[in-house]
């Protein structure tokens, strides 16, 4: 935007942006006439304070910026920008995990995608922080695949204070990254356990990852998902697992019992 030094030029700068450069069409505008506004703009005319809250009424122009020159022209500009002041922008980093034994190969470990806006008051700005997508069934039902996380990068003095049981992102050195809640055992053994939230324990079983091993670590502190999860399915499966075992037993206890009156 042009600099305007009073707020006659600010009012030119208006006529040009609503009038198309017409001082009649800006005056029916702001309900005055051209004879007001060919004054405030040639003869540096001072508008009353009426006509000031009719620009910033009709138009949506911003009070501060008509007045001092001072923030963006338009009220919804600065609204945005107030807004905006209370969100921190995080990458979106392109790196897929939570899968299992195997990870997943991440050769350029953090490679920004995109971002997303936090508030302010859940985010600490000192840190650095990513938005990982999950993907994959080995942290389910706690979380689910094509959910994201945001994680917190620990600096490496950090790692051998990690909680007990937390969700941390682990990534290492031959580009294979994980969410997994760990178990640190770093300082006595040299390694952190990685656990699978997923009951199937045949399928995603415990591993362990050296500290040699490790590009680095962040701390899983927000979750979110599209999805509805089910927490109770594993369950109820289970129960209608055993319900049907249940009748299948009792079938047999009645054959055997037929077959012993028979026998008598």
């Amino acid at each position: 935007m042009e600099n305007t030094e009073n707020i006659n030029e600010r009012i030119a700068l208006l006529v040009r942006s609503f009038g198309r450069g017409r001082n009649t069409t800006f005056a029916s505008l702001i309900d005055s006439s051209e004879g007001n506004i060919r004054g405030y703009i040639n003869k540096g005319v001072m508008p009353k304070q009426d006509v000031l809250e009719r620009i910033v009424r009709s138009l949506g122009v911003s009070a501060t910026w008509l007045l001092t020159g001072e923030g963006p022209m338009m009220e919804e500009e600065r609204a945005t920008e107030a807004n905006t002041e209370h969100l921190v922008s995080v990458p979106i980093v392109d790196i897929s995990a939570a899968a299992g034994v195997v990870g997943y190969e991440n050769p350029t470990y953090l490679e920004e995608v995109d971002r997303i806006a936090m508030p302010l008051q859940m985010i600490n700005k000192r840190n650095q922080y990513y938005c990982i997508r999950i993907k994959g069934e080995s942290m389910s039902p706690t979380m689910l695949d094509s959910g994201y996380v945001v994680a917190r990068q620990l600096e490496t003095a950090e790692w051998g204070d990690m909680m007990e049981n937390y969700v941390y992102v682990i990534s290492t050195k031959e580009g294979c990254t994980y969410v997994k809640r760990i178990k640190n055992r770093l300082r006595q053994k040299g390694f952190v356990v990685c656990m699978s939230d997923n009951p199937d324990k045949a399928a995603y079983p415990n591993f362990n990852v050296y500290e040699d091993e490790l590009h680095c670590i962040l701390q899983v502190e927000w979750y979110f998902t599209a999805k509805m999860p089910n927490i109770h399915e594993t369950y109820y499966k289970k129960v209608e697992d055993l319900e049907i075992k249940y009748e299948e037993l009792q079938e047999q206890i009645n054959e055997l019992r037929d077959q012993g009156v028979r026998r008598s």
